[in-house]
């Protein structure tokens, strides 16, 4: 096991990709699962605070720690074991997405509930309830995770099997190992829309999907099993530009239609606003001046062909031209639209490194009758808060990712009270 109690030995697990900075005391690395419940056992007893920290790509500050150790399952990285028949993998948590990948593309497999971050660690996306963006067909991790290694504060260590241990009128009441646990879940109800806030509770739940988002409050996770998907073997990928936002909504909603009939099943589908893409001219300036975005990821098994003039027809009738449109079937163009779809973050990141601010912003779902009315507050609030702001997002799920971007404290102090009336109004 490495520990590491020099601050200057630690300095980049004091904050992650928000710009949020922490303290701590030490660091620790452990390299086997023995070494993370001596770990947690001594902090339980001593009352350390402990904070988990796995490959630091979030953006909400998760594993910013505030005083005492911090705990890093970046060496219990293996891939334990990877069964191409039930389409099964094993591995630690700090095996990172784009490590996976390339293991499974190995078999023919690929893992498509992964996070958008493809450095992002499988300890952090489980911890975290991650969805990335292809959550619009595949949903997130949660429904792939089915077996969980748990270490419990006091040391004990869990196996939990999905399907196995469920809640009854509100409580669990099981026995692992001859130890006997019993206790009550909180009495919210979860809402019926996309969420990760607060602990998984549903009546009749399977015990494993508590601590799937708990963000290691409950446990340390030190080895999952998870359900992989067999690779596409036709995949496109759009960039559908607009003259402005309304058409491209009017265009996911037609989608979403087409959907329902089982015409289109794409498994991405994002938005881009106004001030998104022009923040993106930065690094694509020969960009027309086109008003958002959005785009898309379709598989094609078969029927490839009338597949792809669907699309054509909704993009056409949507107001769009094909021309300006950038499609994206070889591997080479795919690339392309791949890297215009992660750009907008990293360019948000360094904005508000240069002016040292963390982004401000929200990260909600809505129900679909309620999205239209939740983006016009957006636009509202943004243009009265004079701030710079972007929209952009997981629009097939009503999930945008509304952030302000200030350039000093006044700013900041400013975005902070647009937020606080965007969560009244959500």
């Amino acid at each position: 096991m490495i520990v590491k109690n020099r601050k200057e030995e630690f300095l980049s697990y004091l904050e992650d990709t928000s710009n949020l900075k922490g303290k701590a005391d030490l660091l620790y690395l452990p390299e086997e699962e023995q070494e993370v419940v001596k770990i947690v056992r001594l902090c339980g007893e001593k009352k350390i605070p402990l904070t988990c920290s796995g490959s630091r790509t979030g953006t909400v500050g998760g594993c910013v720690p505030y005083g005492g150790a911090i705990l890093s399952l970046e060496k219990l990285s293996k891939i334990k074991d990877i069964d191409p028949d039930r389409r099964l993998v094993t591995l630690h948590p700090g095996v990172r997405l784009d490590n996976l990948e390339s293991e499974l593309k190995k078999f023919d497999l690929t893992f498509k509930s992964s996070p958008t971050e493809s450095l992002a660690s499988i300890g952090g996306a489980i911890s975290t309830s991650a969805s990335g963006v292809r959550g619009f067909k595949y949903g997130g991790i949660r429904n792939y995770v089915k077996k969980l290694k748990v270490i419990l504060i006091d040391g004990t260590i869990l196996e939990i099997t999905r399907g196995k241990t469920f809640s009854c009128k509100g409580s669990f009441n099981f026995s692992i190992k001859g130890r006997d646990f019993k206790f009550s879940l909180p009495s919210y109800r979860m809402p019926p829309v996309k969420h990760s806030g607060g602990y998984f509770v549903r009546e009749g739940m399977d015990l494993i999907d508590l601590f799937i988002g708990s963000e290691g409050t409950l446990g340390i996770v030190v080895e999952a099993t998870l359900e992989v998907q067999k690779s596409s073997q036709d995949v496109f990928d759009c960039i559908v530009f607009f003259k402005d936002e309304k058409r491209a909504i009017n265009f996911v909603e037609k989608i979403k239609k087409l959907k329902q009939f089982d015409m289109l099943d794409p498994s991405s589908l994002e938005f881009f606003d106004t001030n998104s893409l022009s923040f993106l001219r930065a690094v694509y300036p020969h960009l027309k001046e086109f008003k958002s975005a959005v785009y898309f990821e379709q598989e094609v098994e078969e029927n490839y062909k009338d597949t792809m003039e669907l699309w054509m027809k909704a993009i056409e009738d949507s107001g769009a031209s094909l021309d300006d449109t950038w499609f994206g079937d070889t591997k080479k163009e795919r690339e392309k639209i791949y890297e215009f779809r992660h750009k907008l973050p990293q360019l948000v990141n360094e904005f508000l490194k240069s002016y040292n601010q963390v982004k401000i912003a929200s990260d909600i779902a809505v129900g679909d009758s309620s999205f239209r009315e939740m983006y016009r507050f957006y636009k509202e609030i943004g243009e009265c808060s004079k701030v710079n702001y972007i929209n952009f997002g997981h629009i097939g799920e009503n999930h945008l990712h509304f952030n302000f971007l200030p350039k000093n404290d006044s700013e900041s102090q400013k975005a902070k009270e647009c937020i606080l009336e965007i969560v009244k109004k959500a």
